[in-house]
């Protein structure tokens, strides 16, 4: 049956999405439908085919495949069907909360183009992990606490409004490569690339952000360097559990690199970034003007203008003075 854009059906108590319609790649799940908790997602959900495709009375069309973009699953959600997203090439979001209890195989074959995780991190057991085990390209997640009214944290808030962006993280690429042992017959998966290491820095399911940070000792010889960059900027500017030490790191690198992170920056126009190297990270006029620098060469107005602007405030021009 479907109700709106959702069809689904009532099992054991909650309710299982099977099919999403809309005129838009966006895919907000509601938390209640006909009086009960949205709990499920079903098999192939937003693959482009299904095995027994539900009617579809909403006038909509079916929002999977190629259509999909982004999708917000409720905190209700506790199961997420097998192959869900297959092959959702177009699928660049994934924003959900960190009590998610099982997801099925397959769940993300086929989304190479998936590069950002919102996680609303609640108390037990985080599924962030075994997501990222799944995506084998680079990925950055965003980790929220959720607040109640008072700004305590609370499992029971859902508006997504209200929770505080505590982290960012990088997780690097890293590549599977089957080897065959041709004598014994055997053949052997081999894994290349750090983006293993930094899936590993995990304790009891939940992130170990010391194991994290070491990592950037070898990593910034072995990682792509726009990569590497986004690295230092999203621990930098996100500080959450950052010890001292790793902070003097990444900051040492950065400021020994800033010349390429502004260009990079300004290259894939992550201008909040740029922004915050100008207003937190540089400490002198020399520095600030490599920022300026490199936002000259997108020849972008605004962005000039605001970087100029923080130039102003921050090391103000000192006034010539004549004696006659």
């Amino acid at each position: 049956m479907a109700q709106g854009y959702f069809a689904y059906e009532q099992r054991d108590n909650g309710i299982c999405i099977l099919r999403c319609y809309g005129s838009s790649g966006s895919v907000v799940i509601p938390e209640e439908l006909d009086g009960f908790a949205v709990t499920e997602v079903s098999s192939y959900a937003f693959a482009e085919e299904m095995e027994e495709e539900p009617q579809n009375d909403s006038g909509y069309p079916c929002i999977c495949g190629d259509r999909l973009e982004e999708v917000y699953l409720p905190r209700t959600v506790r199961r997420l069907g097998r192959y869900i997203f297959y092959n959702c090439q177009r699928l660049r979001k994934l924003s959900f909360y960190s009590n998610l209890a099982y997801m099925g195989a397959g769940a993300f074959t086929g989304c190479e183009n998936l590069a950002f995780l919102e996680m609303y991190q609640l108390e037990g057991r985080s599924c962030l992990r075994e997501i990222l085990q799944d995506l084998k390209q680079k990925v950055r997640v965003d980790c929220y606490q959720v607040l109640d009214e008072g700004g305590v944290e609370s499992s029971q808030v859902s508006d997504r409004s209200s929770a505080k962006m505590s982290g960012r993280l990088v997780y690097p690429e890293f590549f599977e490569e089957a080897v065959e042992n041709t004598p014994a017959r055997i053949i052997s998966t081999q894994t290349h690339g750090m983006g293993i290491q930094y899936r590993n820095a995990f304790r009891n399911t939940q992130i170990v952000f010391e194991e994290y940070d070491r990592l950037f000792a070898m990593g910034k010889y072995n990682i792509d360097l726009t990569n590497i960059i986004d690295m230092a900027i999203s621990r930098l500017r996100y500080p959450y559990f950052l010890g001292e030490n790793a902070r003097a790191e990444y900051a040492g690198w950065l400021s020994g690199h800033l010349q390429e992170a502004a260009d990079a920056l300004v290259k894939q126009q992550e201008w909040e970034d740029l922004r915050w190297l100008a207003e937190k990270f540089v400490t002198d006029r020399n520095q600030m003007e490599t920022i300026l620098d490199a936002a000259k060469k997108q020849e972008k107005a605004q962005v000039i203008s605001i970087i100029m602007d923080i130039r102003h405030r921050r090391f103000p021009a000192r006034e010539k003075k004549f004696c006659l």
